[in-house]
């Protein structure tokens, strides 16, 4: 891998733009996933039993086109504008005209209208929403191959979902709802609104964003896309340790993650006796993220990314297995430990997507090329049926711990039911994800640093033949 001429160095510019890519995407992605089901259920009057079986069959769909577009992106060569920029540019607009039109009302359409229209305006977006993300998503590696610079970008990646969601549980109550009943025409007024923000975002992220390394694999020429090269390249990444343990951990981490975030309300509301609490707890948040987002730049340098993963995760399953069997009363003393805890389990979230720039470049290290499509949409698969699957669990979780939906207020067995099944979920989720990471995925401090060596290496032997 050689880096490009005539292209300024790497600097804040680029870790800047990075964090707007990021915001570009949740502009249409979390947006749609915070108030698409409110849209179906509450304004268009869908079943929501339709709905949920709609959002399970398109976020499928959404996971498996992922390897196929990865595999388009792979097939293309760099003709001088870089490989994933101008993927970038040419799907950002039409991926947030798709998102608009999601949110179109067709409330006076017969019901089998109104259900196949948001079947078919979910289903189109999901496919432009992938060739956007996709490539964003494997920018990072031909940025830099800096372990550091590395680092940095997956920190600033996730402090643009932060600020974006952080802006939208403010506005979103307040714009699309009056008199504590959801406005019909005013979602598709924000979604315009979120969705021209993203565009300008994913515009300033192709200027600022440079591509800098090129490898052998990037310059070929281009080739016609085939389905069989998909499944060479499957066939591939099946060997990829790397990536196996970072896809294995990431999906127990999410499922496990989810489940509890989805049992948070009922915590508030049933357990602790003000749901009010959770929205301190949401604000809190966004300094627990500012702090973690500073820290773990430091902390992974000085440890290693998989090290720090695993050692502050285990301090707070720890402390949630204590939790588990001396339950807290006090919902402003919880919000607290909470917090601290999820300092310790914020390394999943900020440096994860730095593990998956290291399995590029082991991908690279065992078979000799690179495939950042391929290898960047594989792990967005498995992210994806993390999210099919938890979408559903939490229900489950409730009606486990006998959840009353027609009771106000919940007897004393089920309330400490949530607790048990909160504190246990944290437990066993993170505890699993970090058990993976340890057995599964090879990377530690020093063995990243020698595949960095040994890769450079081979790209000077390269160079200089």
């Amino acid at each position: 891998m050689n880096e490009k001429k005539n292209v300024r160095k790497f600097g804040m510019l680029d870790k800047i733009g990075y964090t707007l890519g990021d915001m570009g995407c949740c502009c249409t992605e979390q947006f749609r996933s915070a108030y698409l089901s409110v849209f179906f259920t509450l304004v268009l009057q869908i079943n929501p039993l339709h709905s949920a079986a709609l959002f399970l069959i398109t976020k499928i769909w959404d996971a498996v086109n992922d390897p196929i577009i990865g595999a388009l992106v792979d097939s293309k060569k760099d003709t001088g504008k870089g490989k994933f920029i101008p993927w970038i540019r040419a799907f950002a607009i039409p991926m947030a005209v798709v998102c608009v039109l999601g949110f179109y009302d067709t409330s006076n359409w017969a019901y089998s209208a109104r259900l196949i229209y948001a079947f078919v305006s979910y289903v189109v977006y999901e496919i432009m929403y992938t060739c956007v993300n996709v490539p964003y998503g494997s920018l990072s590696a031909v940025m830099t191959d800096d372990v550091n610079q590395r680092t940095d970008l997956s920190r600033y990646r996730s402090l643009g979902g932060t600020i974006f969601m952080t802006v939208a549980v403010i506005l979103g109550p307040l714009l699309l709802y009056k008199d504590n009943q959801p406005v019909p025409e005013r979602f598709i007024i924000v979604a315009a609104g979120f969705a021209a923000v993203g565009v300008v975002c994913l515009m300033l992220t192709s200027f600022w964003c440079k591509e800098r390394v090129v490898a052998e694999s990037l310059v070929k020429e281009d080739k016609k896309f085939n389905i069989s090269d998909v499944v060479a390249v499957v066939k591939e990444i099946a060997s990829n340790r790397a990536l196996i343990g970072c896809m294995l951990a990431s999906f127990i981490g999410m499922v496990g993650a989810s489940v509890v975030n989805g049992l948070n309300t009922y915590l508030y509301k049933d357990y602790f006796g003000d749901v009010k609490l959770s929205a301190m707890s949401g604000m809190l948040s966004v300094v627990w993220s500012a702090i973690a987002f500073i820290g773990i730049k430091f902390t992974a340098k000085k440890f290693g990314k998989k090290e720090w993963i695993m050692g502050s995760a285990l301090f707070s399953v720890i402390v949630y297995g204590v939790l588990h069997f001396f339950p807290i009363t006090d919902g402003m003393t919880f919000i607290i430990v909470n917090g601290i805890c999820y300092l310790g389990v914020s390394g999943f979230q900020v440096l994860v997507w730095a593990l998956v720039n290291d399995s590029i470049d082991y991908h690279e290290l065992i078979h000799g090329k690179r495939n950042e499509g391929i290898v960047y949409s594989a792990y967005s698969f498995v992210r994806k049926c993390a999210n099919a699957l938890s979408a559903s669990l939490a229900n489950v979780a409730l009606f486990l711990v006998g959840y009353d939906v027609t009771a106000s207020v919940q007897s004393e067995t089920v309330t400490k039911s949530i607790w048990s099944w909160y504190t246990i979920l944290y437990v066993v989720g993170y505890a699993l994800a970090v058990a993976v990471l340890y057995f599964v995925y090879p990377l530690t401090k020093k063995k990243t640093q020698e595949m960095i060596d040994t890769l450079a290496e081979r790209r000077a032997a390269k160079g200089a033949q």
